[in-house]
């Protein structure tokens, strides 16, 4: 048993990378109506998602410089039974702070998730195939978040609290599989040192990468910002606008998310195959991709009807789906070296993550004076995206 799995620790590693991802979505469809049947104000629903954002940004960077001593299934392992008890604690809350507190805890580990699955794919896989396998991750992630949307979604039209009582099982189960089955596969020797915590300061980071911060990168560095605030906004004010307006039932809303995770895997196909050979995403197709998603948030503002609605956001959740590999791949073709290329991935996941933060705040703020208007904010700052891109002179 041994033996086979050293011999296949690469498939093993995305059957349970597959696994985990559905175990991390399975409570996102029911989470609006967990807090609308406490009967809690709107904005507690983006204020708690900026908490998971916040420890979610800080405990990447650490974790990315603890994986540097540590086995990366064991990670996976922490990271896995840590979001467990996060999650418990969260479908047990009853209060306003308590429902913090769990998001704060969430984002520790969710941290851990993602440098775990790329850390352990650089590592652990031959590095003629790394490319292969971190496409794979890639789709397994938009796979996962699609089937753990829909099989929660219908579980949350059961029992709410339920639900997150079967996530926090199956993640508990998952992390002991994951350490028990990948651990000892890895050859590390294992340290921690106080110097990898320190080095995790994000604004060290930014810092340390200013100078690239020019000309047109430092454009697209402006618009992954931008963008990153409106697509928060649009995200999470759908997310409970369904349920606040329209009353969807937790199945409803994992259907939807459901069929944008096929829309997701199928255009990111296309656009991989596409892509060979040839740089597509370039400064046109970003103006292009902007200002169509803008005219589409604001256009959802505006529409009253439950179908026209949904299927508006469908199209523009697939627009979604091919922004964020065109922002990378145009932020990442403009690196001179291979260590100019990490600052700048350091540099693009900072500015999201910061965006992530700015746009569930601003939505509470916004969707407390008004839900539609949530929408036609998001949109102009598309708008505002497209224009920087217009009046930038390099490319």
């Amino acid at each position: 048993m041994r033996n086979y799995i050293n011999k296949h620790k690469m498939p093993v590693f995305i059957v349970l990378n597959l696994l985990l991802t559905i175990g991390m979505n399975l409570a996102h469809p029911v989470t609006p109506s967990l807090m609308k049947g406490l009967n809690l104000a709107p904005h507690v629903f983006g204020v708690s998602f900026a908490a998971m954002c916040t420890t979610n940004f800080i405990f990447a960077l650490i974790w990315s410089n603890v994986a540097n001593g540590m086995k990366k299934s064991k990670i996976l392992a922490i990271s896995s039974i840590g979001y467990a008890l996060a999650q418990i604690i969260f479908g047990l809350a009853h209060t306003e702070g308590t429902i913090y507190i769990a998001r704060l805890l969430s984002g520790i580990f969710a941290g851990g998730f993602q440098v775990g699955f790329m850390s352990f794919i650089v590592n652990e896989a031959d590095e003629s195939e790394q490319s292969k396998y971190i496409t794979m991750s890639s789709v397994i992630v938009s796979v996962g978040s699609a089937l753990g949307f829909f099989f929660g979604g219908f579980l949350g039209d059961i029992d709410v609290r339920m639900t997150f009582m079967i996530q926090a099982v199956l993640h508990i189960v998952l992390g002991v599989a994951v350490y028990v089955l990948l651990a000892p596969t890895e050859v590390i020797d294992e340290h921690i040192e106080w110097g990898m915590i320190k080095a995790s300061n994000p604004f060290k980071i930014i810092g340390d990468s200013r100078y690239l911060i020019r000309g047109f990168m430092a454009t697209l560095l402006i618009v992954t910002f931008t963008t990153s605030i409106g697509s928060t906004l649009f995200d999470q004010s759908f997310n409970y606008y369904i349920k606040d307006i329209f009353n969807f039932a937790p199945s409803q809303n994992g259907i939807i998310k459901f069929i944008t995770g096929l829309f997701a895997v199928i255009l990111n196909i296309i656009l991989i195959r596409r892509s060979r050979g040839k740089q597509i995403f370039n400064k046109s197709f970003l103006k292009t991709l902007f200002i169509a998603m803008g005219i589409l948030a604001i256009i959802v503002g505006f529409i009253p009807s439950v179908s026209g609605f949904v299927s508006v956001s469908l199209i523009w959740f697939a627009a979604y789906t091919v922004m964020i590999p065109a922002l990378q791949n145009s932020v990442l073709s403009l690196k001179s070296s291979p260590e100019e290329g990490n600052k700048l991935a350091g540099l693009y996941n900072s500015l999201m993550m910061f965006g992530k933060i700015f746009g569930a705040l601003l939505t509470s703020a916004v969707y407390t004076i008004n839900p539609v208007s949530s929408f036609i904010v998001s949109g102009t700052l598309f708008v505002l995206s497209f224009t920087i891109l217009v009046f930038s002179k390099h490319d």
